[in-house]
């Protein structure tokens, strides 16, 4: 009997894990963020990962309001995606002053973990100076966000550096672990190539949060045909027990390195089911409980 055959019949697999499980508001579009917010609380998520966009929505004396809003939907702002910082191997630029804006946001919210992606290119001839300048850039941000209580999590994207398991060595071994940790999003990795829980199980004592979609059978078929292709598709991503990712596999990995930090679902570039968002979290809320996670 499969893992989604588990889901199925509502059979919870051995153990439940101890991490707290939060939703990315990605899920929605801008103008639906309120409609996210109170959906992520009502399925009984702890916590929310933010966008680069509500940092620019909730600017200054707003950013009280929406940490009034999370308190009263007992919703932890557990990261921030800060999407305009994208550090490249062959670029001098630092990010620095945008990031502050980042990190003092996230601050002011209670959050714990900054996300960057770089933005090299997945098979970029990099030299092994300009891989250690990225990540000397990086460590820096690191130290800013370590100097208020919160983390880097480097998160290996589609289309960049990190696409690979190579790429995501190279920018690991470039960079301080008391600095920068990782972001493990097991989607993204699948598609790249990459075994996800093999990536967990590696740089398990790096690891500082987990994103927690699956790769659609379709889109990972012609990955494996041609590794460029998935990077122009529109749909990737689907809910979780729904793809290829195997689920199992990952969570061992988990127990077997006693990983306690947030689990995040992020679904995007995908195609909601009938009700919308909101069906497709309850759909990836049941396949975690199945696995051994405590939703609600």
């Amino acid at each position: 009997m499969s893992w989604a055959e588990f889901s199925r019949f509502g059979v919870a697999l051995p153990g439940t894990l101890p991490n707290p499980v939060g939703y990315s508001i990605i899920a929605w579009p801008p103008n639906q963020i309120n409609q996210a917010l109170e959906t992520v609380s009502a399925l009984g998520f702890q916590g929310v990962q933010l966008l680069a966009w509500v940092q620019e929505a909730y600017a200054g004396e707003k950013a009280a309001e929406l940490k009034d809003q999370l308190q009263k939907l007992k919703l932890s702002a557990a990261a921030l995606s800060c999407t305009k910082v994208s550090l490249r191997p062959d670029s001098p630029a630092t990010f620095t002053a945008r990031f502050r804006e980042y990190a003092d946001f996230l601050h002011s919210l209670g959050g714990k973990v900054l996300q960057l992606i770089d933005g090299g290119k997945p098979h970029g001839n990099y030299s092994a100076d300009e891989i250690k300048s990225m990540g000397a850039k990086m460590n820096e941000l690191g130290k800013i966000a370590k100097d208020s209580g919160m983390t880097v999590g480097y998160h290996p994207h589609l289309g960049t550096l990190g696409e690979t398991r190579e790429g995501v060595g190279r920018v690991l071994d470039a960079t301080d672990p008391q600095y920068v940790g990782l972001i493990a999003d097991v989607a993204h990795l699948k598609l790249g190539g990459s075994d996800p829980a093999e990536v967990i199980r590696t740089y398990h004592q790096r690891l500082v949060l987990v994103h927690l979609k699956d790769v659609r059978r379709d889109a990972y078929a012609l990955a494996r045909q041609n590794p460029d292709a998935p990077r122009d598709l529109k749909i990737r991503f689907c809910e979780i027990g729904q793809g290829v990712v195997d689920f199992p596999a990952v969570t061992a990995s988990l127990r077997e390195s006693r990983f306690q930090g947030w689990m995040i679902v992020e679904l995007d570039s995908y195609t909601p089911l009938p009700g919308g968002p909101a069906e497709s979290a309850r759909t990836s809320k049941a396949a975690l409980q199945s696995l051994g996670f405590k939703i609600g």
